[in-house]
């Protein structure tokens, strides 16, 4: 179901000195969220609550994120001013509990869904799923909950995975593929809602398998009503957004080449899928300290020897990846005995 646009914050600003929009990005949290259910919800539905906590470990296999499950949502602590604030980053209200999905959002302080005189607009009225951006966390601390998830089912009565993947998408810093400004170049899918003018930043190229997509039927998009999960380039955003405590730089290739071919290595960011115009801009190839590349490949010829390799690249956050090993360049003499003669000799083995 669809999530309120204003509470997506498309037009963030990711990082100190950028000025770009990213129609992926909605900032990012730490490696360690924390989730909990607010109201009953743990008593009066606690087979939603699990199956909720079991989809949502898509991510976990996805990237560096391991939630911290805190059950129930703390009482809000009130501080100075009067207003609370909650704990737990994202909080969650379903249906059927003791908390109101509908209407306006409780807590002392919460700004969502009211106009500029501080009333409340009716647009939490309806049945739709919502979630806050990470980058929207500290401004509706007020609020008790700040990710909204609806039932919505399969013929056989199964909540849709990717429809609870769709709302966590949001909740950890992704917004809606089918309204990126290049979806309509990528797919010609005339439906009503689809393409649009979300920034002209992207962690990865358009995605049709995206959980953040809409479902276009006629278009063959199943998006967040499906029971795929995330999709390969869901999985290298949300790996791109949230990298190992120590980054390193990840490169495909060939590091034990002959001299009578060229030395190819590339990102391996740039091979899954990745926008590396927006997503890491800025590469560095070294060999033997003296720098062959600045751009995502390297390709070169060399003459036989051993070279030190180190690759650095920076990405949109300002994080910096590093990566350093060994090119070895043979002979086709040395090749021989050395690669091919000892693999052939395994090849009965296989």
């Amino acid at each position: 179901m669809k999530t309120r646009t204003g509470l997506l914050l498309l037009a963030s600003v990711l990082a100190a000195g950028s000025a770009q929009a990213a129609a992926w990005n909605g900032g990012v949290h730490d490696s360690t969220p924390s989730i909990c259910f607010v109201g009953n919800a743990l008593t009066a539905r606690p087979a939603r609550v699990q199956q909720v906590l079991e989809y949502i470990e898509d991510y976990e296999r996805a990237a560096n994120i391991r939630f911290t499950y805190l059950g129930t949502c703390p009482a809000p602590v009130v501080l100075a001013n009067g207003t609370e604030w909650h704990n737990g980053d994202i909080r969650i209200v379903l249906w059927g509990t003791s908390v109101s999905p509908f209407g306006q959002v409780p807590g002392v302080g919460c700004p969502m869904f009211l106009d500029e005189n501080g009333n409340y607009t009716g647009e939490n009225d309806d049945g739709s799923s919502w979630s806050n951006s990470p980058a929207s966390l500290s401004a509706h601390r007020g609020c008790r909950y700040n990710l909204k998830l609806g039932d919505d089912a399969d013929a056989q009565g199964t909540p849709w995975r990717d429809h609870t993947l769709h709302e966590f998408g949001h909740a950890m810093g992704l917004t809606h593929e089918h309204k990126r400004d290049d979806a309509d170049a990528a797919v010609a899918c005339p439906a009503a809602g689809f393409g649009g003018d979300n920034g002209s930043s992207h962690l990865t190229v358009y995605d049709r398998y995206s959980v953040m997509n809409y479902r276009f039927l006629t278009c063959g998009i199943n998006g967040n009503y499906g029971h795929a999960g995330l999709s390969a380039l869901d999985r290298l955003a949300m790996h791109i957004l949230y990298p190992e405590a120590t980054p390193v730089a990840e490169l495909w290739g060939r590091t034990v080449i002959q001299t009578t071919e060229p030395l190819l290595l590339t990102s391996a960011w740039g091979a899954r899928g990745a926008d590396l115009g927006f997503a890491a801009p800025s590469f560095q190839w070294t060999l033997s300290g003296t720098t062959y590349s600045t751009t995502s490949t390297l390709s070169t010829a060399l003459p036989a020897g051993t070279y030190p390799l180190h690759l650095t690249y920076q990405d949109f956050l300002g994080r910096v990846y590093s990566y350093s090993s060994t090119v070895k360049v043979l002979t086709p003499a040395d090749y021989a005995r050395r690669i091919v003669s000892p693999i052939a000799a395994l090849s009965p083995l296989m």
